[in-house]
């Protein structure tokens, strides 16, 4: 019976080993992966350290293949980059929140190759861009855990073409400012439109500043980004309250012509 326990254990950490380095493989290429092996088996000898809630944490694993050289990026040239995500859960929401952090990377020019949903709302989004370097993966991972986002697995399929395997059924948009009930947030002049998360509210003021030229332009969103409401107002205003739809998880403040019109910044309370 210890015999029998002892190998079953035995077998269970020779799985979970061969698990890691396959994992570890499909991050840098199987031809480095090869390469380095010895290496690579000497930086992740306590693999135990890599896990995280009985999953490998990817971005750990990715800081310490970065800090030794073994996460390489850099290309021959400019090169057409080919990016696959499989999305699991929210297409809407999960899809600006991969868009917002390949900005945050400062990747804003690339374009659509193949986009398809299925019958559980899974998505496969696969996008193309010319660079001299591949996007970091673990510059991109910690941009999407900042909304939540978990890395189910990475995996690089030959020089410039790369999938990643998002979960994201826990995924929250990071830079939607939260107001809380009661609360009176004065935001400066924007960049983009304002973006703002609520729970539980029945009603919305807002007051735009001495100087602003403002035509409202508010849309409501839904927990998954789906709207619930648009409101356009073709004459210019000072103030604006207005009832919020059920369910309303996100709010969008913006001018229907330009966000010049508000330069001076608006003020926005959330009310019961």
């Amino acid at each position: 019976m210890i015999i029998k326990l002892c190998l079953v254990l035995i077998s269970a950490i020779v799985l979970n080993a061969s698990t890691f380095n396959q994992k570890v493989a499909n991050i840098i290429g199987y031809g480095e992966f090869n390469e380095n092996r010895g290496l690579i088996e000497h930086l992740f000898s306590n693999k135990v350290a890599f896990y995280k809630n009985g999953s490998i944490n990817y971005v750990a694993v990715m800081e310490k293949l970065k800090h030794n050289g073994l996460l390489k990026v850099g290309l021959n040239g400019p090169k057409d980059v080919s990016i696959t995500f499989l999305i699991s859960h929210d297409p809407i929401k999960s899809m600006k929140i991969i868009s917002d952090s390949l900005k945050s990377l400062g990747y804003y020019h690339y374009f659509t190759k193949n986009l398809i949903y299925n019958e559980n709302n899974n998505i496969t989004w696969t996008i193309n861009l010319k660079t001299e370097a591949a996007i970091d993966p673990l510059m991109l991972s910690k941009q999407l855990a900042k909304n939540n986002c978990k890395i189910n697995d990475i995996r690089k399929e030959g020089y410039t073409k790369w999938v990643y395997s998002i979960n994201t059924s826990n995924s929250t948009l990071a830079k939607a400012k939260l107001i809380t009930v009661g609360e009176k947030v004065d935001f400066r002049k924007p960049l983009k439109p304002y973006f703002i998360k609520i729970n539980n509210a029945k009603s919305i003021n807002i007051l735009s500043k001495s100087g602003n030229q403002w035509f409202p332009s508010i849309v409501f969103y839904d927990k998954h980004l789906n709207i619930l409401d648009i409101v356009k107002e073709n004459n210019k205003h000072n103030s604006l309250k207005l009832e919020i739809p059920s369910e309303t998880n996100y709010i969008k403040i913006n001018d229907i012509y330009t966000l010049a019109n508000i330069k001076r910044g608006l003020s926005v309370t959330i009310k019961e």
